[in-house]
């Protein structure tokens, strides 16, 4: 069994309804996974385009939200679902120690 992508115009049709944003297509939370794909395919070449793009987007949300009054505004939430899967974030490095980063040796450990 082979897995079709969605064309274009299916794709194109998930788009925000204001001030709630919603999908029309599908009624999710915008941007919906479609709308993602959508958007990683026209920005694939300019990742900081797209998170510029999705910021402005994101403001408008936020200020949509204090506007109609829907509750309370968590910029942590409306970060991760604007922002924060347009990249993958790489995996942490440890700290280095002080000693590591001097070049110093490190102190004896105490019995």
């Amino acid at each position: 069994m082979s897995v079709v992508a969605p064309g274009p115009d299916v794709l194109a049709r998930h788009l925000a309804i204001r001030p709630a944003w919603r999908c029309r297509a599908c009624a999710a939370p915008w941007p919906c996974p479609p709308a993602k794909l959508r958007l990683r395919r026209e920005y694939a070449h300019d990742h900081a385009g797209l998170a510029v793009y999705l910021c402005v987007l994101m403001h408008d949300a936020i200020a949509d939200a204090l506007r109609v009054g829907s509750g309370e505004v968590d910029p942590a939430e409306y970060f991760a679902r604007f922002i924060g899967w347009t990249r993958p974030w790489p995996a942490r490095a440890p700290r280095p120690t002080r000693a590591e980063a001097t070049g110093a040796s490190s102190p004896r450990p105490r019995p």
